[in-house]
């Protein structure tokens, strides 16, 4: 399939790793007084928004993991529900470094002390304006974000290894895997071409990058999409599956596969063919589709499934659209939604 807006998401994917890899190496130099002073304060708050909110979310387990009380939230929704003024280290992403509400929350938060921020762009609103990581390769320029969050969780990576964390299994993903994911299977692609509602679930830390996949397809396919944690998706939302829809789910290495196992064979009973990234050897389920990763957690974890994902999403919404696939109708890459 020739469409442009494919090949620059492409050319966007093929050079994820490398740039992430390097992004890594680079922010060593300055990581570590970010990693010491959330040490010193022992609480963290990682503000975002759109896909920079999810690849924030992707490395939370992680912080929390090295000792930190970390929290992830929507910077729009937290200018609006402060946390109480106390010690605490807060880092602002975002791609562009330039959106609304990164100007907005800047503007009223007069005193930077203890800010930092992540962004792919060093000349900038935040990267003028507070001590910032910078991801190599200058700005994304696809519509949708990837290799935007795999160079934010590098960026982050830097700064958990500075406190301590070993992060080599991404690395090694990083040097030796695909940075266009797996090959998605054609029934996959077929199901994600036809749906008239995308639901996307796992657990833990994995569930970030389905959340980030989910926006990728609604913004792409111009279809509707969700993710839900998949405790949550069993809390109700399992009423309103039906055939038409598909259901996207990861299932882990560990204890957390046997909720997913059951999940993907209640939605087979429903009526419905999921499709499963499997990160190992898992047991095949009879109506499912399945995407086979390596047998992975954590970071490293996440950064196989989340290009395999990508591509998922993306060669789905691809064909769903064809002509006109990647530009927006009603968006723009870099958005004000704090605007009057």
């Amino acid at each position: 399939m020739s469409l442009p807006g494919l090949e620059v998401l492409r050319r966007e994917m093929a050079r994820q790793y490398t740039d992430a890899l390097q992004s890594f190496h680079e922010a060593h130099e300055q990581a570590p007084a970010i990693a010491s002073r959330i040490r010193e304060t022992g609480r963290l708050t990682l503000l975002g928004m759109g896909a920079s909110h999810w690849a924030n979310r992707m490395v939370l387990a992680s912080y929390r993991a090295a000792g930190i009380e970390a929290a992830a939230e929507v910077l729009s929704e937290a200018m609006r529900m402060p946390q109480p003024p106390r010690d605490r280290v807060t880092i602002l992403v975002s791609q562009s470094g330039g959106s609304g509400e990164v100007a907005a929350y800047l503007d009223r938060t007069p005193d930077h002390a203890d800010h930092f921020g992540l962004t792919l762009n060093t000349d900038s609103t935040l990267g003028r304006a507070v001590p910032c990581l910078i991801g190599v390769g200058g700005r994304e320029q696809a519509f949708a974000a990837t290799r935007s969050i795999t160079l934010t969780l590098c960026l982050h990576a830097a700064i958990l290894a500075a406190l301590g964390e070993d992060m080599n299994a991404l690395i090694d993903v990083l040097n030796s895997g695909d940075p266009l994911g797996a090959e998605p299977p054609a029934d996959a692609l077929d199901t994600l071409q036809d749906t008239s509602l995308l639901v996307m679930s796992a657990r833990g830390q994995l569930h970030g990058a389905l959340q980030a996949a989910s926006l990728t397809f609604m913004e792409l396919a111009r279809t509707p999409a969700m993710a839900l944690e998949l405790g949550q998706l069993l809390h109700g939302p399992m009423e309103m599956l039906e055939p038409t829809h598909t259901l996207v789910l990861a299932r882990p290495v560990g204890a957390d596969a046997a909720a997913v196992t059951r999940t993907a064979q209640a939605a087979v009973s429903y009526g419905l063919r999921p499709v499963l990234f499997d990160l190992g050897d898992q047991p095949t389920i009879d109506g499912a589709i399945h995407v086979q990763l390596p047998p992975l957690n954590g970071l490293a974890g996440v950064a196989v499934l989340l290009p395999a994902v990508q591509r998922l999403a993306i060669e789905a919404a691809a064909a769903r659209v064809g002509d006109g696939f990647g530009t927006p109708l009603r968006s723009s890459k870099v958005t004000n939604g704090e605007a009057p």
